[in-house]
């Protein structure tokens, strides 16, 4: 598998980002804007806000650069790929959860999934469960939500 800043590719990610790449080249000049580069991020699975797109671009590129190569931008990707993938399987998860399949976990979901696993827990456990997931505080869990507590560090 070829290698990336410790990351390691496998053809099928090098492949999905080389075709992201191209189809995202928009004027075709061999580099992707921020714009671009958002376009081919959400193509491969990767949802970003406008200043982690920031970020990631002034990771690889040179002060002030705002437009990556295809080297840069597969460098750029190749932490993220794995997360991309653990991503698809954390949704599969959400959603086989979200039993009434409206977008967001509720505590009688929580409590469903414990009786199923088994687990013997509280309603101030289940309470406390969903306000740990809950990121944006908002009172239910989204999807964003969930990944981004199963990503978080414990």
């Amino acid at each position: 598998m070829p290698s990336f800043s410790g990351n390691e590719l496998t053809n099928e990610h090098i492949d999905e980002l080389r075709d992201a790449f191209e189809k995202y080249d928009l004027d075709s000049n061999g580099t992707l804007s921020a714009n671009e580069v958002r376009l081919a991020l959400i193509s491969v699975g990767y949802e970003i806000t406008e200043a982690e797109l920031y970020d990631l671009i002034h990771s690889v590129a040179v002060r002030d650069e705002e437009r990556l190569d295809l080297k840069k931008f597969i460098r750029m990707m190749a932490p993220r790929m794995a997360n991309v993938d653990s991503d698809k399987s954390l949704c599969r998860t959400f959603n086989m959860i979200d039993r009434d399949r409206d977008g967001y976990v509720t505590v009688q979901d929580v409590r469903a999934i414990m009786v199923v696993l088994g687990e013997v827990v509280t309603d101030d456990d289940i309470k406390d469960i969903c306000q740990a997931v809950d990121m944006d505080g908002d009172g239910r869990i989204s999807l964003r939500d969930f990944v981004g507590f199963m990503h978080s560090p414990i």
